[in-house]
């Protein structure tokens, strides 16, 4: 499920803090090395089908939500957001058509404005019905929604592909939330849990497709660094027992 935010609910503060300024209470660990490389279309293949099925699971959940309603009124609601989805998928599956025809192997972006509070919602929207959300919160955080120019699209698998991490490291009955701020001429989206990511898994998270869970389960980790790069972005995370851990995108207002 999704919530609208309380006005007393707010990102943690450590959320808040440019990392390597040194006041973050924990260490913060950055993806944001030099990733293009020959493996990069096998990379991105990988991470664009693994974010597809992000994509279909939301579709299903809320399908499967949809037949359970009777409202004519709800069930107007769920179709609009059922097309949106839609739309959507067809943007990802158009983009993974232009990377294999492309020539030089490489993806080209579509900058377009928008804003950051429909970034947030559409994220939201992927995983408030998807089956990893059962029993736990999205809390959307939008005390200040700035204009932004970038690949939504890309921008979307990004931040779907760190609160569903986030979303499965939480246990039933809690709440990530997901929220944007802006400092100098950068954009923060920032993606927090409870929980704490132990040291020595830290130090592994970026590394190709390492993952907690078994082979062939780190793309989505590797979906983000792939990614938050193309974009121009700096990708990385803080975590710790005091304040459990926040991923995070910055981005620059417009490339």
């Amino acid at each position: 499920m999704t919530s609208d935010s309380p006005e007393h609910r707010k990102l943690p503060p450590f959320c808040r803090i440019r990392k390597n300024d040194g006041r973050t209470p924990c260490e913060s660990v950055s993806g944001h090395e030099p990733f293009w490389s020959e493996e990069y279309a096998g990379y991105y293949e990988s991470s664009f089908l693994h974010d597809l099925l992000n994509s279909a699971g939301g579709l299903h959940g809320y399908l499967e939500l949809l037949s359970e309603i009777e409202d004519p009124g709800i069930m107007k609601k769920y179709a609009a957001n059922l097309n949106v989805l839609c739309e959507s998928l067809i943007d990802e599956i158009e983009y993974h058509r232009q990377f294999v025809l492309a020539e030089s192997g490489r993806l080209n972006l579509v900058l377009t404005e928008t804003t950051t509070d429909e970034i947030l919602q559409l994220t939201a929207l992927k995983l408030n019905n998807h089956a990893v959300s059962k029993g736990r919160s999205i809390e959307v955080l939008t005390d200040n929604s700035e204009k932004i120019v970038t690949d939504k699209v890309l921008l979307s698998r990004i931040l779907v592909n760190m609160t569903k991490n986030a979303v499965e490291a939480t246990e039933e009955g809690g709440t990530v939330m997901i929220g944007s701020f802006k400092f100098n001429d950068a954009i923060r989206f920032v993606v927090h849990n409870s929980a704490v990511i132990l040291q020595d898994v830290q130090n592994k998270l970026f590394k190709s497709q390492f993952s907690t869970k078994g082979n062939g389960r780190g793309v989505g980790i590797l979906s983000i660094r792939l990614l938050g790069e193309l974009l121009g972005g700096v990708v990385g995370f803080d975590s710790c027992e005091e304040e459990g851990t926040c991923f995070y995108i910055d981005l620059p207002l417009s490339p």
